[in-house]
């Protein structure tokens, strides 16, 4: 299928990809009036997973941003079914390559004189094709083998079009539903908005691949490539070529003699460092990012996408680290609630035994420690995230990502690794600055001190208010809530569904008795009471509010 290049006919084929889907989920609603409730969530599930396939075939069309949203969603497993996220998650591997003429053209469009000039031979057979740019092998006049990635043709235009689109459909969704309720669409969109804009400036990219290869400079397991500045702008990067395998080609691996349990470790404790004592990490770690050498080091390129944590919300990580390690689930769980990652309400007693199962199975040193199917290991997170009350607040979602990823490459390197015990050594070494002993006897000391001061006098207001009888005790009974509000809304459609049919019955007694003016003002009325009626039937999304904790944000220009 030819992609669509003109501007207006790109902006109405997503708004119309968008709307489609929405009217799919909007108009099951409808249909479960009169069907059962095994029946909708039959049909729920199944409309989740042909969406998603639909977005999918689209975005591959359209190929430029809808890509990269397509690749945004599959992580957020907090707000969407794993149907969906499973279905988008393989969408960078389908990104067609771009004609070399266009991109030549790019290049000396960028360059302002022809590219034999600059490099002396640039291949034209891409090495990797990504949603916004392409990657090419070539040579300098030094000799020195270089990669070049060069920005589509148009991309900007391409990802302002589309972002306009997103937009207006934001704006409809706003507009026809109460599902901002829900979840931040503008706080997710500002995210994937500024997000896109950072990794189509090169020159930014390069500067983040600087700042990471310092913070690494002191492991020799790692290889960042060199920056060519003077071959770069803002749409064409060119950096030091380094050959190696992917780093899932297991195969490749055992061939080079490359120990694939030391390989796991090293990945891991890259990341401890970039995440911990950094705060500057790169937050995409796919497999078309990193690389191994015949020798084992490991090559990180792509450094468009990265995070930067704040020192505040570092200390928190470095704190759940700990306690992670210690099996100290109930400072897990009141850790989680600190930065932003349960929601109001939460059963926190329930919530250390569930995340205790869970990280005792997942992450905890066990012989049959993922000799089942990966997939049903992630199936068993996505459960954990999607059915309970956590939420992944918008602006974590490069860490999430990152963090994700690491864990299925980590596994696969080396399906009976323990992440807990190899994690502890690096974690204590990286951190024993920012953990000691003494302060956090002293932070209990004066906790308990206090409490201690504090408890004779409440003790006493309690017992007096006893006494006199204004003792209220509150209880909260949140499911007896949830059915006087769902029972509210029942009766309030109830109601318009009957005025609704009064009305119409009545214009139809005026327009057959020939009361022609009054049965079309019957009926344009009957048409804003159905209108209404309908969009109260809409709903949205299961899922609570994002709270978006100021702590964590993209990288900025070094």
């Amino acid at each position: 299928m030819d992609r669509p290049r003109s501007g207006r006919i790109r902006f109405l084929t997503v708004i119309s990809l968008f709307l489609s889907i929405f009217w799919a989920f909007y108009s099951l609603k409808l249909r479960k009036l009169w069907r059962s409730q095994t029946w909708y969530e039959d049909r729920r599930r199944e409309l989740f997973a042909s969406q998603a396939r639909r977005f999918r075939n689209t975005a591959v069309d359209l190929g430029g941003l809808m890509i990269k949203l397509g690749q945004f969603f599959s992580t957020r497993v907090d707000v969407l079914p794993q149907a969906v996220t499973r279905e988008l998650a393989g969408l960078q591997d389908e990104v067609q390559p771009e004609d070399f003429a266009a991109i030549r053209q790019e290049a000396e469009t960028e360059f302002g004189r022809p590219l034999e000039e600059i490099y002396e031979r640039l291949d034209e057979t891409p090495l990797a094709a990504a949603s916004l740019g392409q990657v090419h092998c070539g040579r300098l006049a030094s000799g020195q083998t270089v990669a070049v990635k060069i920005q589509r043709p148009g991309i900007e235009e391409t990802v302002d079009t589309d972002l306009k689109a997103v937009r207006r459909f934001i704006g409809l969704i706003k507009l026809l539903t109460d599902w901002e309720k829900y979840a931040d669409f503008d706080a997710i969109f500002s995210e994937f908005s500024d997000m896109v804009h950072e990794e189509l400036d090169y020159i930014h990219e390069g500067h983040n691949a600087e700042i990471i290869a310092a913070n690494l400079a002191g492991n020799r397991e790692v290889i960042v490539p060199r920056i060519f500045w003077e071959h770069t702008t803002r749409r064409v990067l060119t950096m030091e070529f380094e050959d190696g395998m992917k780093i899932t080609d297991y195969e490749g691996l055992a061939k080079a003699g490359v120990n694939r349990h030391d390989l796991a470790i090293s990945l891991l404790q890259i990341y401890i460092k970039q995440i911990l004592v950094d705060g500057f990490f790169h937050a995409d770690p796919h497999p078309g990012n990193l690389f191994i050498t015949p020798a084992g080091r490991i090559i990180l390129i792509d450094f468009g996408m990265v995070g930067v944590i704040s020192r505040p919300l570092r200390d928190n990580l470095v704190q759940l680290t700990h306690a992670m390690i210690q099996r100290d689930y109930d400072q897990v769980v009141a850790l989680l609630k600190k930065v932003g990652f349960l929601r109001r309400g939460a059963d926190t007693e329930l919530l250390a035994r569930a995340i205790a199962l869970f990280m005792e199975e997942i992450l905890g040193k066990r012989e049959d420690l993922f000799s089942g199917n990966l997939g049903e290991i992630m199936d068993n997170m996505e459960s954990l995230l999607y059915e309970n009350p956590f939420q992944i607040p918008a602006n974590f979602t490069f860490l999430g990502r990152a963090l994700g990823t690491l864990l299925g490459l980590c596994v696969g390197l080396d399906p009976e690794i323990d992440f807990l015990d190899e994690a502890m050594p690096y974690v204590t070494e990286f951190t024993r600055e920012n953990i000691r002993t003494w302060d956090i006897v002293k932070k209990k000391a004066t906790a308990i001190g206090n409490s201690l001061v504090e408890l004779p006098p409440l003790a006493e207001r309690v017992l007096c208010k006893a006494d006199r009888g204004d003792l209220n005790i509150k209880v909260s009974m949140p499911d007896m809530e949830v059915t006087f509000a769902a029972n509210t809304r029942a009766l309030n459609r109830l109601t318009w569904a009957l005025t609704f049919g009064f009305v119409l019955m009545v214009s139809a007694y005026l327009q057959v008795n020939h009361y022609q003016i009054e049965a079309r003002y019957g009926f344009a009325l009957s048409a804003l009471l159905f209108l209404s009626l309908f969009l109260q039937n809409g709903g949205g999304p299961r899922r609570r509010h994002f709270h978006h904790p100021p702590q964590i944000r993209r990288g900025q220009r070094g």
